[in-house]
This record gives C-alpha cells, sequence and structure tokens, in this order.
C-alpha cells in the first residue's frame, strides 16, 4: 500500500489522542488538559518522564526486530501490544500512545504524524526549528506545541524519508531541499549551516516547514458563513467569474488566496477548458475532471539540470487549447505571459500576487514585468497591464485567524499625478475594532463604486448583473443569492465523494445548524 493510502487510513480511522473526562473538570484542573483548547496533544509529548518511557520501549522493541523482515502495520501493532504489556504504564491510557509513537517513527513522520492526526482538517502549516520546538499554524493562528524530536539524528531520518518521496536528498553541501509529500503537502528544508540556530543541547539544528493542504474542499458557502465577504460581495464576485473577468488575488502569506481561486472555480462553465500552473500543485478547481487540466513545474536535479519553469509550462498551456488559464503564484517573468494570455484569447483567467493592497498589486506586476524585460516602456507595461486585469481581490488575515476580502478593485485606463495606475474600489471592508485592539476583525463591508467597465465585459460574455447591488440601500437577500448558487451544486466537481459531503457536514456547524440547513443548494 502507497504511503499516502496508509496516512489517509490512519487519519480516518484512527481517532485523536483525547482522554475522555468529565464535563466538570475544567483545563485548569487537569494537568493532563493542556494543549486541548485548540485539539489535544498526547500525554506523551506533555510529559518528559512518559516521552523518556515511551523511547525505551521504542528502542527494545526496535533491538528485537529482523531487519530482513518486511513488517506491515498491522504485524507491528500485533507485535508492540504484546511487547508493552512486560512494562509498567503509570496511565492506563498511554499504552495507545505510545503504539502510535512506535509506528510513527517506524513507518511515518514521527511526531509529525502525531500531529497531523491529532489537529485534523484545520492544520495549515507545521514549523519545525530545531528539534526542541514546533510549532503549528492551525486554523489561522500558530500554536506553541510540546511536540518535539529525540534528537537531531532522528530529526535528520525523517527529513530524509520525506524528501525520498519526491527523490530528493540534503546535505551539507547542499543545505536546502524543496520537495512534496506524497499526500501532496509541500517541504521545505534547511540544514547546518545554513540553519543557524542551535537546538537546547547547543548543537546546531535543522529546519522544516510543511504547508498541509486541505483534503476536504472549502465551499464558496463556507467562506460566507466565515463572513469572509458579505452577500452583495458573493453576488458580484460569483457574476464576475461567470462574466470571465481576468482576477487576480492579492494578500500576504497564509491569507487564503488559493483556497479563494478554488472555490470560486465552481463557477466557471464546464465548456471553459481550464489548465492550471504552479510550482507545486496546490489547486483543487471545483469543476468536472474533464474540463481541468494541471501543470507542475519541476525543480533542477542535483547536477542543476532538468527544471521546467512556470513561465515554459505557460508558454506550452497557450499551445494546448485552454479556454481559461490559472497560474498559482506570478512572482517572476511568467507574469509578462500571463499578462499576454489575459489580453489574447484566454478571458477569464486568474493568478495570484504577494502585495498588502489592490495598488501594491498592480505596482508588484509592473515590477516583475520590469525584471523580466528591463528595457520595456513604462507606458506600455501599464497599457498592458490595465487591458489585462479586470478585477485585484485583497485577502487579508487578522491576528485572530480570520480571513476576509477586504477590497475588490478595478483598475482605471487613468494614471495618478504620481505615474501609478488609478484604482476604482468596488467593494471594501471597514474595521470596526476600538483602538489597541488589534485581535478583533469585526466590521462592515460596502460597495463602494459602480465598476462600468466589468460590467459591460460581463454583458459581452452573456452575463447580466443587478446593477443596484451598488447602491448602499439596496440589499442582497439570501435568496437572491441561493438562486445563483443552486445552479452549481459541488457534485460537478472533479473527485466528488459522498464522504466529502458527510465531512462538510459535519465540520460545519453554526448556532447548531448544519450547512444543509443553513445553505439548502448544497442538498441533493
Amino acid at each position: 500500500m502507497a504511503l499516502k493510502e496508509k496516512m489517509l487510513r490512519r487519519t480516518a480511522t484512527i481517532a485523536p489522542t483525547v482522554v475522555e473526562y468529565s464535563k466538570d473538570v475544567t483545563v485548569e484542573e487537569d494537568e493532563d488538559l493542556r494543549g486541548c483548547q485548540v485539539f489535544c496533544f498526547p500525554l506523551l509529548y506533555q510529559n518528559s518522564d512518559y516521552l523518556n518511557l515511551a523511547y525505551q520501549i521504542y528502542d527494545s522493541f526496535v533491538e528485537k526486530l529482523n531487519p530482513k523482515v518486511q513488517l506491515t502495520e498491522k504485524m507491528i501493532r500485533e507485535v508492540i501490544a504484546k511487547h508493552i504489556s512486560g512494562y509498567s504504564l503509570p496511565k492506563a491510557n498511554l499504552k495507545n500512545e505510545i503504539i502510535e509513537l512506535i509506528v510513527d517513527n517506524l513507518l511515518y513522520y514521527g511526531p509529525i504524524s502525531a500531529i497531523i492526526r491529532n489537529a485534523g482538517h484545520d492544520l495549515n502549516d507545521i514549523i519545525i526549528n530545531t528539534k526542541d520546538y514546533i510549532d503549528v499554524i492551525y486554523g489561522g493562528q500558530t500554536i506553541v506545541t510540546p511536540f518535539r524530536f529525540r534528537s537531531e539524528i532522528e530529526l535528520r531520518r525523517i527529513i530524509n524519508r520525506m524528501l525520498s518521496e519526491s527523490n530528493r536528498k540534503i546535505d551539507e553541501g547542499h543545505p536546502i531541499a524543496s520537495a512534496k509529500l506524497n499526500d501532496g503537502s509541500r517541504i521545505e528544508v534547511q540544514i547546518p549551516p545554513v540553519a543557524a540556530n542551535l537546538d537546547r543541547e547547543g548543537k546546531p539544528g535543522s529546519y522544516v516547514t510543511i504547508r498541509k493542504f486541505r483534503e476536504i474542499p472549502l465551499l464558496f458557502e463556507s467562506m460566507l458563513d466565515g463572513v469572509q465577504m458579505d452577500f452583495k460581495m458573493a453576488y458580484f464576485l460569483l457574476k464576475s467569474v461567470q462574466g470571465k473577468l481576468n482576477i487576480v488575488v492579492s494578500g500576504g502569506t497564509s491569507s487564503g488566496k488559493t483556497t479563494f481561486l478554488n472555490a470560486i472555480t465552481r463557477f466557471i462553465d464546464e465548456g471553459d477548458q481550464l489548465l492550471t500552473i504552479e510550482d507545486t500543485k496546490e489547486m483543487k478547481p471545483q469543476m468536472p475532471c474533464h474540463s481541468i487540466r494541471s501543470f507542475e513545474a519541476r525543480m533542477e536535479n542535483e547536477e542543476g539540470v532538468g527544471a521546467i519553469t512556470i513561465e515554459q509550462l505557460l508558454r506550452t498551456a497557450l499551445r494546448s487549447s485552454p479556454r481559461r488559464i490559472i497560474v498559482g503564484e506570478c512572482r517572476g517573468p511568467e507574469i509578462v505571459t500571463m499578462l499576454n494570455a489575459m489580453n489574447t484569447g484566454h478571458p477569464g483567467s486568474m493568478t495570484t500576487v504577494h502585495a498588502d493592497d489592490t495598488k501594491e498589486a498592480i505596482i508588484r506586476i509592473e515590477n516583475m514585468f520590469l525584471e523580466a524585460r528591463p528595457s520595456a516602456n513604462m507606458t506600455f507595461v501599464r497599457s498592458q497591464i490595465i487591458s489585462a486585469v479586470d478585477l485585484v481581490i485583497q485577502l487579508v488575515r487578522f491576528p485572530d485567524g480570520r480571513r476576509r476580502i477586504v477590497k475588490i478593485s478595478e483598475p482605471e485606463k487613468r494614471m495618478e499625478e504620481n505615474g501609478i495606475v488609478s484604482m476604482l474600489d468596488i467593494f471594501e471592508f471597514k474595521r470596526n475594532a476600538p483602538a489597541g485592539s488589534v485581535s478583533d476583525s469585526s466590521g462592515v463591508f460596502n460597495a463602494v463604486s459602480s465598476p462600468v467597465r466589468s460590467i459591460n465585459k460581463m454583458a459581452l460574455n452573456g452575463i447580466e448583473m443587478e446593477k443596484r447591488i451598488f447602491d448602499p440601500d439596496f440589499t442582497v437577500t439570501k435568496d437572491m443569492l441561493l438562486s445563483e448558487l443552486k445552479k452549481f451544486h459541488p457534485t460537478r466537481m472533479c473527485g466528488w465523494e459522498e464522504h466529502y459531503m458527510s465531512e462538510i457536514i459535519k465540520n460545519s456547524f453554526q448556532d447548531g445548524k448544519s450547512i444543509l440547513e443553513r445553505w439548502p443548494n448544497l442538498q441533493r
């Protein structure tokens, strides 16, 4: 069985390591509940004596293994259970945790597997800073965990196991490596001498960053439930995708740019052949399988050859008869080809850029264009951008972990006095948090202006939009939005399975209502 299948099976069948407590017991009253405010940490990693005992059992178990015998997880579990019976455990529930630790270290990713299993679907990133410090980004917030590796040797062994899934290696001569795990997660590794921090023993330690991707898709309706946008914004965005506007999604790291792109692809017509291009495949367009083709760039090998860049993939994509193109992220010379594609026969294309404002996103695009074509005339560059880009959507992740669309803007066909492309703000989010309350992301969404250019392009592509949505006194009702959403049931998604909907329903409760009660358009 492939490692990915094993990991998915374990995640689906093994419950998180959680101890049952009386409802009267609070986190403060029982040390074993520490860490359970967000997700429960195994007791082993909260108590050094427990962890030392677990590794003592692990070492004695490994010594008895026959290296010539290929053991399966089932066989290991059966033998471990008998082996542990010879030890006196301070807590009965430690037995299962020790079994998991041994299996994780022998077959999987050690403490990393324990984190993935316990955290579930809201895990965004795992950040390892030497063997002693492992933080996670969970639900958009950074959390310090008690997880750790026993030694740098153990950490390096797991690093090599993860890199081997992409046939990558790392050593002092090549101390940086990027790879992809079998489940699609992205991994970035740095080892000494590049990694300069010392662990608690005063020795150089390695760094690992794992970007975990959602297995269960986030639906547009879930974004509305999370108040990432209001109904007016949602209606406008739905029509914008249908109307084949070229869209640039802007935001910082972990602001949800790729997740947002995935969600709005659901409104692309089935007949529009979509081609996605990414450094590491993250996108899962919510469209029928026959409508999607995905390209993934390739890094150079250890000899420094064999690289396939996004720019090369974009050029071959243009010869592959796509109707729309999505580039996961533009960060270099590929922006030139991307703008050409938007300008020449591929309306409805999309990409993302790193920027903190819609106006800054345009400046970022200008800079990337000039880096690729230093001799280009600035007037020409700006005219290319203005004619290609119809909308810039700004996403922000606030300190409380909430993500919001804070601005939707349309590039205007004129320049400001300082030579910067003028932007027409269509929608904006205004925070109403009091001064000094950095963790409060509450606020209101407002319609600011009516985008004549975007509306006209939608009309050319056969999409009529209710223009009154830009009137502050006009309300987009839920029924008005539902009438549009019901045309795009998620069963059209490539790879859709029944368990997707059951998982979405199970994890989407709000005020006691399931997502199907809140969004009847998802009913079959």
